[in-house]
């Protein structure tokens, strides 16, 4: 259809005749200005007006585009728009389809962690009151992170020295990239759902905003408000703050504070038992004078219908406080015993007669009995002696082979 022409358009003749023009000469763009007008219907489409100071472009980001967000577009937000200019054929008014939406000035993924801390914020979710109290003794501690990542052998090493005791389930997750969120998510989840662990530790080392930004999606701030067990945050470095760290019942400024803020140290354990030990010991004694202070005058009240009950009641308070202190004792007894273990096993890996044993010798010179180190420290056809497991033997040099 020619408009030089002068045959007469219908209107939605006209309307496709300007919808056509305008799609074939503006290719997809970029567009840049203020939003305002911003609307969300049920359809979960978005509508929003880009203006500047002199002139305003309606604009649409159908539900397919705009899911993929990582800021919530709010009224007065400076953001450059990609996308197509088209005519909406109903109203007769052109727009632009947008496809992609970045924040001008700031960039995008600090916006996003901004615009969720305030919608967490508003939802309570940082509050003092929802924070779940850490164990003094957890006997098993979950954590969630990258069974590669050298935080991990970080945590595991101070975990087995301060605490050996302490059983360790490990839910290995992805920390960085796509379905990261997820991946971490699922992690909380999983362990808080076989109530198996006492306290759950998130976290990574340290990176860039890109690096950490798993622990600032939803998802995860979600799940750690959902998870029952006490969650201890450990992401990056201590300057590194998270959405993760914000909803955390606890954070820890790295993954090895975490490890020492789960744990006490066996050493303070049992020296913590030997004060209790000695409190209840003095509290029964004392209990025990008094016992007999009121037997006596019980012995001496004529108005006692039966003073052999209340002798009962005493020796009974006094049975049960000898059973506390015999536990309070086996325990303390455990816990040296699992001490000694431990250094027993690094002495035997230390001792060379169980190196022997795993097949190794050990040569050394005739008659100086030193140990050789290299072949040239000895001459040719000269004696040596090897040692092995069973027992020694005698051995003789040979001369170098021409290679």
């Amino acid at each position: 259809m020619d408009p030089s022409t002068d045959t007469t358009l219908t209107v939605s003749g006209l309307t496709a005749l300007i919808k056509e023009t305008l799609n074939g000469a503006f290719p997809p763009l970029w567009v840049s200005g203020e939003l305002s007008n911003v609307s969300r219907p049920n359809s979960g489409h978005l509508y929003f007006t880009l203006k500047d100071a002199s002139a305003e472009l309606r604009c649409a980001m159908f539900k397919g585009m705009n899911q993929f967000l990582r800021f919530n577009p709010e009224n007065g937000m400076q953001v450059l728009l990609n996308g197509k200019l088209t005519v909406y054929e109903q109203r007769g008014t052109y727009q632009l389809i947008a496809k992609r939406m970045e924040p001008a000035g700031l960039g995008t993924l600090y916006l996003a962690f901004e615009a969720l801390k305030k919608s967490l914020g508003e939802k309570g979710w940082f509050e003092q009151d929802l924070k779940k109290p850490i164990p003094d003794y957890p006997k098993t501690i979950g954590i969630v992170t990258s069974k590669t990542g050298a935080s991990l052998q970080d945590m595991l090493k101070i975990l087995a020295r301060r605490a050996p005791q302490v059983n360790i389930i490990v839910k290995h997750s992805r920390v960085q990239g796509s379905g990261s969120a997820e991946s971490i998510s699922d992690g909380i989840r999983t362990l808080d759902a076989s109530q198996l662990v006492d306290v759950i530790i998130v976290g990574r080392g340290g990176g860039s905003l890109e690096d950490l930004w798993a622990f600032n999606e939803a998802s995860v701030a979600t799940a750690i408000v959902e998870c029952a067990t006490p969650v201890i945050s450990a992401v990056g470095h201590e300057t590194d703050v998270t959405i993760c760290d914000m909803v955390a019942d606890l954070r820890a400024p790295t993954p090895s504070a975490a490890a020492e803020l789960t744990t006490r140290p066996t050493d303070e354990i049992i020296q913590d038992i030997e004060v209790r030990c000695t409190q209840l010991t003095r509290s029964m004694e004392d209990h025990i004078r008094n016992c007999w202070q009121e037997l006596d005058m019980a012995e001496n009240r004529q108005s006692l219908v039966n003073p052999k009950n209340q002798l009962q009641r005493k020796l009974q308070w006094v049975d049960a406080y000898f059973h506390q202190l015999s536990q309070l004792s086996q325990t303390w007894i455990k816990l040296h015993a699992s001490n000694l273990d431990g250094r027993m096993h690094e002495l035997n890996a230390l001792n060379p007669e169980g190196i022997l044993e795993r097949g190794y010798a050990i040569a050394t010179k005739v008659p100086a009995n030193s140990i050789l180190k290299h072949p040239d420290e000895i001459k040719p056809d000269e004696l040596f002696e090897i040692r092995l497991a069973g027992g020694r033997m005698s051995a003789r040099k040979t001369a170098k082979k021409n290679q």
